[in-house]
């Protein structure tokens, strides 16, 4: 160590510091507590220098916070001193860092807002703002928007990825500056909250907008590690900045505290950054900026959405949130009004929003199932208009869809919580509408494989809140499932429409099974097929004999690998094995629906050879095992009333 430091003493030379730097971060990392001699050496050498020594303060972090968590399993010794020594270090270097990030977003407008992304992006578990499907469906606004508009000029993409070159070299050093703040955030956690605060008061009241953007975007680095109670203080100081005449400045605020929201929210816990105290104010502050123009809308509709998801694992929504609720949805529904001025992210933004306020709305309170009812019938609306309205363009069509998918998705949520006895009544007295809604989107000229599988999971839904009441409206299905081609989610769906509706499907058994059988012809529905095969014996029992020939030959013929002939050589494998689990699951689904022993025997015979074909097959996969577990399991159960069965028929 000390000959390393000799060198970096007396070496100029930028690559060679960043060589010794790289050297001393592999030492670091190995050899932590060891360096606590030559810390000072190593801080007196870095100050002016600080891009090149960043990797060497990251790994310090990174090993402070790896020795804190083995100290917390007991893998440490508990008096140990591991962190102390190095946290002056750490916070000499807060102010370093935040006035670097300061005077480069005077010098490029908007640097700290895609520097935090960037972190944001590192932390998320991919779910991000709006969840699947809507994520995907941004990401496809994107691409696809740009098949239809017409093609930039070429010489300004080409200046522009030669400015991007040029400023590589400082965007690394600036995205290992906000990498950095986040462990010194970690590390020392409550501590760099006042050295942040510092910074921020310094130009929070600025009158360059930039000040103020960079010392709100200063919050946004540091939410991990500090305790909610080292950061309550600044959670107001958000709220204030809600009012900031400049936009962006509000754009990013309301990003960050959703950031916080999501980071910071515990209600279940009771140790949440929102209290009793602070959620009338953080609800007025969002319901009025939500009608902000649609770059601070959209962030708004995001911090409802984390502030709402917050409660999934609480008993229930607090009550002073449920008297918010009419305002929020009205809020929210407006920030998504279908129009050409209403951006694509800013009403996807706020129909997850309005999803997760519906998740934890506590049906308890009469008020609340009202509003909730209230809702499902504005965005049932909302779908209709959609569908009557003419897209003659690609660009009008791809926007239809999408608005298509996430009101179909609104809807499927608003149907599964108001699914209990004492609220299903609102669903049921709308069933026919809404079936007929869905099956108008599965049959749209615009619809897309994403806007019918949103369609066809909100059929699904409907069919499980309304039982067997759902078969009075199966006429309208029908006339669908026998004009619509098959897909992998459709066969599903009728197997859980079926389910729901047990010996009441029985009407439609025979053209439900007719399209089946020509569905078959697919490779790609063999699987799902089989496993509805098996939801449909369950659901009518031993009815279902009457199909158990054809649908054992084709059990038979699908165990059989020449049936495989259709499939490309490369995805033969998970093939076959999705084809099992299906054979499978048909021969659990019939050995449970059909009651008689004397039937139960042969499909018992069939079951147990193919069984036996799999066993031999060394590359079956462990999920067709598990699935082979599962019908032996089902079948023990089965030779038990088999046998009471049979038993009784003795007596007799």
């Amino acid at each position: 160590m000390g000959a390393v430091c000799e060198i970096l003493a007396k070496s100029e030379d930028l690559e060679i510091q960043q060589a010794i730097f790289e050297c001393l971060a592999k030492i670091a990392s190995t050899y932590y507590m060891l360096l606590q001699p030559y810390l000072r050496t190593i801080l007196s050498l870095t100050e002016s220098i600080a891009p090149q020594c960043m990797v060497f303060w990251c790994t310090v972090c990174k090993e402070v916070i790896k020795l804190r968590e083995e100290q917390h399993i007991g893998a440490v010794d508990a008096n140990s001193k591991y962190c102390c020594f190095i946290y002056e270090a750490l916070e000499l270097h807060v102010p370093v860092l935040l006035k670097h990030l300061f005077k480069r977003e005077k010098d490029q407008e908007g640097l700290v807002r895609m520097l935090l992304q960037h972190l944001f992006n590192q932390e998320e578990d991919q779910d991000g703002l709006v969840p699947m499907p809507l994520e995907h469906l941004l990401m496809q606004e994107e691409d696809q928007g740009d098949d239809v508009m017409q093609e930039e000029d070429q010489g300004d993409d080409v200046m522009q990825e030669e400015d991007q070159e040029g400023d590589d070299c400082l965007l690394n050093i600036d995205i290992d500056c906000v990498t950095l703040l986040g462990l010194i955030a970690r590390t020392i956690r409550d501590a760099i909250v006042p050295l942040v605060m510092q910074c921020i008061e310094g130009n929070i009241k600025e009158p360059d907008w930039h000040s103020r953007m960079a010392a709100v975007s200063a919050i946004g680095f540091i939410l991990e590690g500090p305790s909610v109670k080292g950061l309550a203080p600044l959670l107001d100081l958000l709220l204030d900045k809600m009012e900031d005449p400049n936009s962006k400045v509000k754009g990013t605020t309301a990003w960050i505290l959703g950031r916080m929201f999501k980071l910071l929210h515990f209600p279940a816990s009771a140790n949440g950054i929102i209290t009793k105290a602070n959620l009338p104010r953080i609800m007025d502050v969002l319901v009025h900026c939500s009608k902000d123009i649609p770059i601070v809308s959209e962030k708004v509709c995001g911090a409802i959405y984390f502030l709402a998801r917050g409660y999934e694992d609480a008993e229930s929504m607090p009550s002073e949130l449920s008297l918010s609720l009419d305002r929020v949805i009205d809020a929210l529904l407006s920030a998504s009004q279908p129009s050409d001025e209403t951006p694509f992210r800013l009403g996807a933004s706020a129909y997850e929003a309005l999803c997760a306020v519906v998740r934890v709305s506590n049906l308890e309170q009469p008020v609340v199932w009202s509003a909730i009812g209230d809702l499902m019938h504005r965005i049932m609306k909302r779908l209709d208009m959609t569908l009557d309205r003419q897209a003659l363009t690609l660009g009008h069509k791809l926007k239809k869809n999408n608005l298509q998918i996430v009101l179909c998705g609104v809807l499927q949520v608003i149907v599964q919580k108001l699914a209990n006895s004492a609220t299903v009544k609102i669903v049921t007295n709308a069933a026919h509408h809404l079936l007929f809604s869905f099956c108008r989107v599965l049959v749209c000229d615009s619809s897309t494989a994403q806007s019918e599988a949103m369609s066809w999971f909100a059929i699904a839904a409907l069919a499980n809140a309304t039982g067997p009441g759902f078969g009075k409206h199966m006429p309208i299905l029908m006339q669908v499932l026998d004009a619509h081609p098959l897909s992998p989610i459709s066969v599903g769906v009728i197997g859980d429409i079926c389910l729901a509706l047990e010996g009441k499907i029985l009407p439609h058994c025979d053209k439900i099974m007719q399209v089946l059988y020509k569905g078959l012809s697919k490779s790609t529905l063999r699987a799902p097929i089989f496993s509805c095969f098996g939801d449909i014996a369950l659901a009518i029992s031993n009815d279902f004999e009457k199909y158990l020939q054809y649908v054992l030959e084709k059990l038979q013929e699908a165990a059989n690998s020449q049936d495989w002939a259709d499939v490309q050589e490369e995805d033969k494998t998970e093939y076959v094995n999705q084809l099992r689990q299906g054979i499978y699951k048909a021969y659990s689904g019939i050995l449970r629906g059909i009651k008689d022993p004397r039937i139960g025997f042969k499909v018992a015979t069939h079951l147990f050879k193919f069984m036996e074909a799999v066993w031999v097959d060394r590359s079956r996969d462990k999920s067709v095992m598990h699935a082979a577990v599962a019908v032996l399991t089902d079948f023990d159960l089965t030779i038990g009333s088999w046998t009471e069965e049979m038993t009784k028929e003795l007596h007799n």
